[in-house]
């Protein structure tokens, strides 16, 4: 603890050079993240795979997974669909990383590829490609303009301060989601076209949209870092 606040460690994605050429072996994570956290009470720390995941949860009261690109096929045994992975270097450490939160109790917050990866790892599937494998989607995500997309949620369960009944406005960019939920975890909203947009297992959260980019930030984060003192 730091004199009293939350510490909530943030994983960021991680670059081989194909985004930043000059920055080979770099970590990117958007502002948003700390920002969010910061103004909801908590201190955000930036984990990185130079320390052990003991280590990591040791420092943190809550760890929230960021997002990236396709959690690589190879780990829920399906054929690659010819997209951007993220680089095992961070993978395989944030797999580690989830089992040493679930021993400590230390809670978890998977954020797009975060939730993916949160599901694979506890023996989920998910949609490679949510335009060729949903029938009719919405678009969660502008490709050509590399942009969010906005789109409505539907919650059937309280969750991380929205309520069942809830249907907020999110900023959505993900062309995968999860098609087969890991066993012991449960769908908790939706999108209209079907897609699971939260999860909830024992102490750990997956959300596949983006709330550190929308209005749903604050109360998000705020119920996180409540939940990480509580638990």
């Amino acid at each position: 603890m730091n004199q009293g606040k939350v510490v909530i460690g943030i994983c960021p994605a991680y670059d081989e050079g194909a985004k930043v050429p000059s920055m080979r072996g770099g970590y990117l994570l958007r502002r948003t993240y700390t920002r969010v956290l910061a103004a909801v009470g908590a201190v955000p720390i930036i984990l990185n795979v130079d320390m052990t995941p003991h280590e990591a949860t040791q420092l943190c009261d809550g760890i929230v997974i960021s997002g990236g690109e396709d959690v690589p096929p190879k780990l829920y045994h399906a054929q690659p669909f010819g997209r951007p992975e993220e680089p095992m270097v961070r993978v395989a450490w944030e797999l580690q990383l989830i089992e040493a939160c679930m021993s400590a109790a230390v809670p978890l917050l998977g954020i797009c590829y975060g939730m993916q990866l949160l599901a694979v790892a506890q023996g989920g599937r998910l949609y490679q490609d949510i335009a060729h494998e949903i029938p009719h989607p919405i678009q969660h995500y502008d490709p050509k303009h590399n942009r969010s997309m906005k789109h409505k949620v539907t919650f059937y369960e309280d969750m991380l301060g929205f309520c069942a009944g809830d249907t907020p406005w999110v900023a959505s960019r993900h062309h995968q989601a999860v098609a087969q939920l890991p066993k012991g975890f449960r769908a908790v909203a939706t999108a209209s076209d079907g897609v699971v947009e939260a999860m909830v297992g024992e102490n750990c959260y997956g959300l596949q949209w983006h709330p550190e980019s929308d209005e749903t930030g604050a109360a998000v984060y705020r119920a996180f870092v409540r939940h990480c003192v509580t638990k």
